[in-house]
């Protein structure tokens, strides 16, 4: 850009030169006329230049200080109505979603290092006990349990991030997927293995299932299935419902309402539940969705939450 519009200066300079150059020459009234009109056309643009020049600047050191972390200046403000003024503004947008991206950043590794810091300090707690012989014999057993039993928390939890970090990165790749999964099949086995959740909190399920399939890989829908469940298992106060159409599955739960604020950030990673619960599996969910070209929606009814995946192409 530097060298085009310097290259431009410089011929525009040129013509004036050579048109002041003629005017001190005699020259019919007509050669007069079209060599001011020349003049005057090009100063007119050399001074769009000089303006331009000057705006691209005001962007260029926007968009320097935005690289260097600097999310909270204000947008440049141009006095044109033009594509620069279009790119301007796209550049403030992105400068938004940038800090908006770092924000949740920041509030991911923040969330993530207190949830395997706290099942950390138990381990070690249990452990030094253990060690120093705190623990009767005979209550040695119940430690290892905890120890077990948070270390497998931790495990699934990480492998939670590690599946939201695969995903994100097969999104990016874009690549186009043939596979086919059979979702009334997937379901089913889906909810015969919460069937002891379900019956532990005494919840009643009620099944609508067709005989569709969803563009995508069989485990990415499991996993989408899995985190769905266990969400509406953990919520229900008596009722979950499953429904699967075409383009469409839907599953209810009766429990807590959304609050108009949570329903905005529900997918976001560790975004805090109605009852202080916290992870990644909505976001998952989400990114999985994406993944396929589907879009996965909240929606607050009479009594309850459901969760809506719907095809990008098919009616609401």
């Amino acid at each position: 850009m530097r060298s085009s519009i310097h290259d431009l200066n410089l011929l525009l300079l040129i013509s004036l030169i050579l048109c002041v150059f003629m005017l001190c020459h005699p020259l019919p009234l007509p050669a007069v006329a079209l060599t001011l009109l020349i003049i005057l056309l090009n100063s007119m643009i050399l001074c769009w230049i000089v303006f331009l020049q000057m705006d691209i600047r005001k962007m260029l050191l926007f968009c320097q200080k935005v690289r260097a972390g600097n999310y909270e200046q204000k947008p440049v403000v141009l006095s044109r109505n033009d594509e620069i003024a279009d790119l301007n503004q796209e550049i403030a947008t992105m400068k938004d979603y940038l800090q908006s991206m770092h924000s949740a950043k920041s509030q991911m590794i923040q969330n993530i290092s207190h949830n395997l810091k706290t099942p950390l300090s138990v381990i070690m707690l249990s452990c030094e006990m253990l060690l120093d012989g705190d623990v009767e014999p005979t209550q040695v057993q119940p430690y290892y349990r905890q120890i077990y039993q948070v270390s497998e928390k931790m495990l699934t939890e990480i492998q939670r991030l590690l599946d939201l970090n695969r995903i994100n990165h097969l999104i990016t790749l874009n690549e186009p997927c043939t596979q086919e999964t059979q979702m009334k099949e997937l379901i089913e086995n889906r909810v015969e293995a919460f069937a002891p959740f379900i019956e532990k909190r005494k919840l009643q399920i009620e099944l609508a299932l067709y005989p569709v399939t969803f563009k995508g890989k069989a485990e990415h829908w499991e996993t989408v299935i899995d985190n769905l469940l266990e969400n509406a298992v953990r919520y229900a106060e008596t009722t979950i419902k499953i429904r699967c159409y075409p383009q469409s599955l839907a599953i209810y739960n009766d429990g807590i309402r959304l609050s108009s604020s949570m329903i905005h950030k529900i997918f976001d990673p560790y975004v805090k539940g109605e009852k202080g619960k916290s992870g990644l599996g909505l976001a998952i969910v989400q990114s999985i969705a994406d993944l396929y070209d589907y879009r996965v929606i909240a929606e607050n009814k009479t009594y309850g939450v459901e969760f809506k995946i719907i095809g990008k192409g098919a009616v609401k």
